[in-house]
């Protein structure tokens, strides 16, 4: 077709059909490359891909014909878009033929776009909802204008945890009110029940991520200058205040579990036994610890008459990133809890403990008979590819205390997990029914620490009226060891007898547990010992040789499978 420009072809082309998404995805790419996440790569080949694409798409679902974006991204970004669109008075962004500009005000973009970032980090519920004065609708069944929502954090969320936080520092250091980006997580941290560092599974936000909505409100300066800073602002101050008011009267968590609030508040945990200590749930099994004794058993002997003892949690330093690390994800959960008597060291076995010890005498230690051994699913799974699985259950039936706690918190969807989930989930079954482990199953490292707390609690509870007393020597019914003794008899590195060799040996078979393998050893305690009864045997004799040994506390057989097994494996021929 001729035209008046001498024939030329006049082409209309999009700068940037689709702004919004392409705004989001940079502000994601940018958290993620300062955040050295391993998410950058992927938001930046999502976010090229969406630079690239010459058509406006209308929903996140429509990214996923691009590159980059998983049902995840997607998701996210629906979500975000839905907010979007509930804090326009839902209608769509215009779009014009050439720049594809949104067509509102700039206060509003930002507000809604940090709106939408609070909902999907689920941090503040009600922030979704708030509007802006300026944008607030008006009714047209009434001809009036509806009041604007004022912005209320949720309790002990991000936002709430920031004000306090800020707050806290005002009125304590009003020289010095602002505080720089760590300072400042570390001051907040014990007001939230989500981390300020570590996301929540399937998300790319954390607590920190509510700093660009009250930055957005105007409730928080940032000031950037050599470092930046955060600062209330007389908005922010007067909110803070208002907010700690109207909460007052709400129990933490710390105080359900250590103050006997009301424990309305306390969401369920997810719990495979019933881990009451003292109670019917303890297996009622006598153990026969294989702890080699390390120590003098004419030692000195603590007595702990009732009310003359403290109970305290002991966490393994091994579990954080470092005691002085001040946004290690495990030192900033159990921050959450002032009350909680708890300290980190160096355990030798499992991840956390408890002791009772003396309140005069700090010298006097003794281990209560509880351990728990922590793994988060991917862990879990690679512990079981790996062999320390085995290994780490070997070393925690044999250590002398008899109630063990296996410790499992989910990862995200539990999808990319080392192993199928259900393989994982018959592991845990295994370790629950074989080798009479107590397991616990929560859904994040909050949880963890939360059922820590309330062990902590409860254990507390049971032994306050008791007499407790112990040696440097291995527990026996009801007297305890003390923590020097149990640290280095479960040493890694000290020498092993014979029979535990044989014990560590005859675990890696398939389907032989701890107990199966204190069965054998009890009866034939080295390998020489068991070769030399196959001599005498025939082939089917040798075969089911072990099968009617008795194990556990329901005598229960080995059985003709695990005995043919390690016929097979310490004789040393082919059999037919």
């Amino acid at each position: 077709m001729s035209n008046g420009n001498g024939g030329k072809r006049i082409t209309l082309k999009r700068s940037r059909p689709n702004p919004i998404f392409e705004d989001w995805l940079k502000e994601l790419h940018e958290e993620a490359k300062e955040k050295k996440s391993k998410l950058e790569p992927m938001l930046k080949e999502a976010l090229d891909s969406m630079s690239k694409y010459p058509l406006p798409l209308k929903s996140g679902a429509e990214c996923a014909i691009l590159k980059g974006f998983d049902k995840k991204l997607c998701r996210f970004l629906d979500i975000r878009l839905e907010a979007y669109y509930n804090n326009t008075n839902g209608s769509e962004p215009k779009v014009s033929s050439q720049t594809c500009t949104v067509s509102m005000k700039s206060s509003s973009t930002q507000t809604s776009t940090s709106d939408s970032t609070n909902m999907a980090n689920n941090n503040d519920s009600s922030t979704s909802n708030s509007l802006n004065a300026d944008s607030a609708p008006s009714d047209s069944s009434s001809g009036q204008t509806k009041k604007p929502r004022i912005f209320k954090p949720v309790f002990r969320s991000g936002s709430y945890a920031i004000l306090v936080a800020l707050l806290e520092q005002l009125r304590n250091n009003p020289l010095k009110s602002a505080l720089e980006k760590q300072e400042l997580i570390s001051l907040a941290q014990p007001h939230s029940e989500e981390s300020f560092s570590r996301p929540k599974p399937n998300s790319f936000y954390t607590a920190w991520s509510s700093m660009k909505t009250l930055i957005s409100k105007r409730l928080v300066v940032c000031t950037r200058s050599k470092k930046t800073t955060y600062s209330l602002s007389d908005d922010g101050i007067a909110l803070a205040i208002q907010v700690l008011e109207d909460y007052k009267d709400r129990p933490t968590v710390n105080d359900v579990i250590f103050n006997g609030a009301p424990t309305s508040n306390l969401n369920p945990m997810r719990n495979q036994d019933n881990l009451t200590p003292g109670g019917s749930s303890t297996s009622s099994q006598t153990v026969t610890p294989v702890l080699s004794q390390t120590s003098s058993s004419d030692s000195v002997f603590i007595d702990m008459p009732p009310d003359s003892f403290h109970v305290i949690l002991l966490i393994d330093k091994n579990e954080t990133g470092g005691v002085s690390k001040k946004d290690d994800p495990t030192v900033a959960q159990f921050k959450k809890y002032p009350d909680l008597k708890h300290e980190y060291r160096s355990l030798k076995i499992g991840d956390f403990t408890w002791i009772a010890r003396h309140k005069s005498n700090k010298d006097h230690e003794l281990v209560l008979p509880y351990i728990v051994e922590r793994k988060r699913m991917d862990d879990f799974g690679s512990s079981i590819k790996d062999g320390r699985f085995h290994e780490q259950k070997f070393r925690l039936r044999k250590c002398g205390l008899y109630n063990v706690i296996y410790l499992v918190e989910n990862y995200g969807s539990n999808k990319h997990v080392g192993l199928p989930f259900q393989s994982l989930m018959q592991a845990l079954a295994n370790t629950r029914v074989q080798d009479q482990f107590k397991v616990h199953v929560t859904d994040s490292l909050n949880n963890s620490a939360r059922f820590l707390a309330m062990m902590t609690k409860r254990l507390t509870i049971e032994y306050k009226d008791k007499h407790l007393f112990g040696r440097n020597q291995e527990s026996q019914g009801e007297k305890l060891m003390t923590f020097d003794y149990f640290n280095k008899a479960s040493s890694k590195s000290k020498p092993l007898t014979v029979t535990e060799m044989f014990i560590k040996l005859l675990v890696q078979l398939k389907g032989l547990s701890v107990e199966k393998a204190l069965a054998i050893t009890k009866v034939y305690s080295t390998p020489k010992s068991l070769i030399t009864a196959y001599e005498k045997c025939t082939q089917r004799e040798g075969e089911t040789l072990l099968a009617n040994l008795k194990y556990g506390t329901q005598n229960r057989n080995v059985g003709p499978k695990i005995s043919k097994s390690i016929y097979r494996f310490l004789v040393w021929k082919e059999c037919e």
